[in-house]
This record gives structure tokens, C-alpha cells and sequence, in this order.
């Protein structure tokens, strides 16, 4: 073990702990307006559900429009028929009218158990509705809870990463240039720059490394990088 890659390897691992801290609390900061999303989402889903549901109610609706209107027609021909029916002289004349009101009032009844059918289906879809109105509401109270709270947290968040990120230049100036460009290269690539050595293995990517490169890392001889995934191989 030599002093001078000991001593490298430590202030690699120092600013390591560093960015790897700063990188939990990004991983924070990018997920936390997911949860609002999933939300928001979901709200949108009932939303539209409301919709499908209230613009089958107003199809309904006209349809039971419809059928009153026209037992309004049948009903006005049945009281001219009635009226009518004052004036015929003739039994068979009576018979033959007769017959047309029973006809025409048959038309009245099938047209009121429609209508009747029709509103027990609108006045379950209003329910549907009164129900999915207050999972809507639930939603919405969520979402605007989950934002404040979400304020609050993602604020104290962001501090402790900007008081994090103020100390990275100091953990950085002691280490030399070269060594440095290899870490940030590692780092923006993999995420992690650095990787500890599972018996012959990169822990990052799994890699096997040489024999001599796995007595470098283990007795901090030289700077290792892994033949994988470029990062700086480490001994725990």
C-alpha cells in the first residue's frame, strides 16, 4: 500500500459520499411531484367517467323527452276520439271506435312503463354520479394536501442538497486533475463513480477484473478502474 493512492482513494470515497447523498436527495426532489401526478391522474380517470355516465343520462333524458311527447299525441287522440265517439250512430261505428281508443291507450301504457324503465336507469347513473363526484372530491382534497405537505418537505429538501453541493469544491481540491476527470466521466455516466470489488467482481455491473488489478485495488497499489463500466473500483 503506498500513501499517496491511499490517500486518493480516501478523498475519492469522501466526495463519493458526498454525491451519493446529493443524488438520494435529487431522486427525492424528481419523485415527489409524482405522487401529486398519480393523483391527478387518477382524478382525471373519474373525471372522465363522470362524463361517459352524464352524457348517457342526457341521452336518457331525450329519450324520455321523446316518449312523453308522443303520449302527449296519443293521449289528444284519444280525447278527439272520445268526442268523436258522442256522434256515431251506428253500433258497428261504436265497436270500431272503441277498439281504436283501447289500441291507441295500449300505445299510452307501453310508452309510460318505458319512460318508467328509463328514469330507474337515469336515477341509478345520478347515483353513479353523487359517487363518483365524492371519490372526485376525495381526490382533490388529497392532491391539494399531498402539495402542501409536499412544499413544506421538498423546502428542507433542497437545503440540505444545496448545503451538501457548498462542501463538493472543498472535497474536491486535493485531488489531482487527471484523477478527478476520471471520476466526473464515471459519475455522469453510471451515476455512481465508484464501485466496491466483491471478491473478483465490480459490485456496479458485475465485471470480472484481472488478477492484478483485484492486488491493486486490495492493497491500494494504483487507481483501478473497471474494465465494465469505467468506475473506480474500491476494498470495502
Amino acid at each position: 500500500m503506498t500513501t499517496e493512492w491511499s490517500e486518493l482513494l480516501d478523498r475519492l470515497l469522501a466526495l463519493q459520499s458526498i454525491d451519493s447523498k446529493i443524488r438520494r436527495l435529487d431522486q427525492v426532489l424528481t419523485r415527489a411531484p409524482g405522487e401529486v401526478s398519480q393523483r391527478e391522474a387518477a382524478m382525471a380517470s373519474i373525471d372522465e367517467k363522470i362524463k361517459k355516465v352524464a352524457d348517457r343520462t342526457r341521452l336518457l333524458r331525450a329519450q324520455i323527452l321523446l316518449r312523453e311527447n308522443e303520449l302527449k299525441t296519443h293521449e289528444k287522440k284519444i280525447e278527439k276520439l272520445q268526442e268523436q265517439a258522442a256522434e256515431l250512430k251506428t253500433n258497428k261505428e261504436y265497436i270500431a271506435s272503441r277498439s281504436e281508443i283501447a289500441n291507441v291507450r295500449g300505445e299510452c301504457d307501453r310508452l309510460q312503463n318505458e319512460v318508467l324503465k328509463i328514469l330507474e336507469v337515469v336515477e341509478q347513473a345520478d347515483a353513479k354520479i353523487k359517487e363518483l363526484e365524492g371519490d372526485r372530491k376525495h381526490e382533490s382534497d388529497r392532491i391539494d394536501q399531498l402539495k402542501a405537505e409536499m412544499a413544506s418537505k421538498l423546502e428542507d429538501v433542497k437545503k440540505d442538497r444545496d448545503a451538501l453541493a457548498s462542501t463538493r469544491p472543498a472535497a474536491m481540491e486535493d485531488i489531482p486533475k487527471e484523477q478527478l476527470e476520471l471520476y466526473e466521466r464515471a459519475r455522469k455516466a453510471r451515476g455512481t463513480a465508484m464501485a466496491a470489488l466483491e471478491g473478483a467482481y465490480c459490485s456496479g455491473c458485475g465485471e470480472p477484473q484481472t488478477r492484478n488489478d483485484m492486488y491493486a485495488v486490495q492493497n491500494r497499489t494504483r487507481l483501478v478502474l473497471c474494465r465494465g463500466c469505467n468506475r473506480i473500483l474500491y476494498q470495502p
